[in-house]
């Protein structure tokens, strides 16, 4: 009996050896980083809700280096070089609650403030806790049937759908952006809010949060209702105080 409690304790050694030794999507020598060719493709950062409760404030702002290229005299001149930037907003509890995609041309500045990615929430219930913004780039397509690659001999596309499914090919590189938070300070008397802003962060990709992403936004774009799709970007940098 003992000889044999010691090859059942082994054998599940040896098991849990080979089942947390396997490589997770993304990582390892067996892994596949989607965006490994492309590390700003995936970028994430937050915005907090209020202190003791309440619905999250803040802005987001977003740019394009033009590493897809540009037109010489600008958007009048072309469509060369333009990214989409696809939002996913995830409540504090991980449920992706909208979805929306933002056309960004070469070197112009777009926004997107916390009510625009709250106000319309599939679930119908506004996020109180803050909430998790991700922003994937794509290449933009020729049609609205399917997204731009990477094998094109010229970008020049101009649709956009943070719904479509899709692969390492479709990534962009050149988008950079910012969030702006309102956070308390309670160390004066009375507290204070104060503003920060804070570069979005570029993260690994797995093909799973890949798939979660686009998945559960073919989800919400697919009721057919309207809820779920968050508002389009706005011309324009927002996020400064008064001096």
């Amino acid at each position: 009996m003992h000889l044999r409690s010691i090859t059942i304790a082994l054998a599940l050694v040896v098991f849990s050896a080979i089942a947390f030794g396997q490589p997770i999507a993304g990582f390892g020598p067996a892994g596949a980083t989607v965006n490994a060719a492309v590390p700003d493709a995936y970028q994430i950062n937050y915005l907090p809700a209020q202190v003791g409760g309440g619905i999250a404030g803040g802005y987001i702002d977003i740019s394009n280096a033009g590493e897809l290229g540009a037109d010489a005299f600008g958007p009048l001149s072309g469509t060369t070089g333009r990214i989409c930037a696809n939002v996913y907003v995830f409540t504090a509890d991980e449920q992706e609650s909208e979805c929306c995609s933002c056309l960004v041309t070469p070197n112009a500045l777009v926004h997107l403030t916390a009510s625009d990615l709250i106000g319309n929430p599939g679930n119908g219930v506004t996020p109180t806790l803050g909430i998790v913004v991700k922003l994937l780039a794509t290449i933009p397509g020729a049609t609205a049937a399917a997204p731009g690659s990477n094998t094109q001999a010229a970008f020049t596309g101009s649709s956009c759908n943070a719904a479509f499914s899709f692969t390492a090919a479709n990534l962009a590189p050149g988008m950079v952006a910012w969030a702006t938070k309102f956070h308390t300070n309670s160390t004066t008397t009375p507290a204070s809010i104060s503003l920060t802003e804070t570069q979005f962060s570029s993260e690994a990709l797995s093909p799973g949060e890949l798939s979660k992403l686009t998945n559960l936004c073919q989800f919400l774009a697919g009721n057919q209702s309207g809820a779920g799709l968050c508002k389009a970007c706005s011309l324009g940098g927002l996020g400064a105080g008064r001096r």
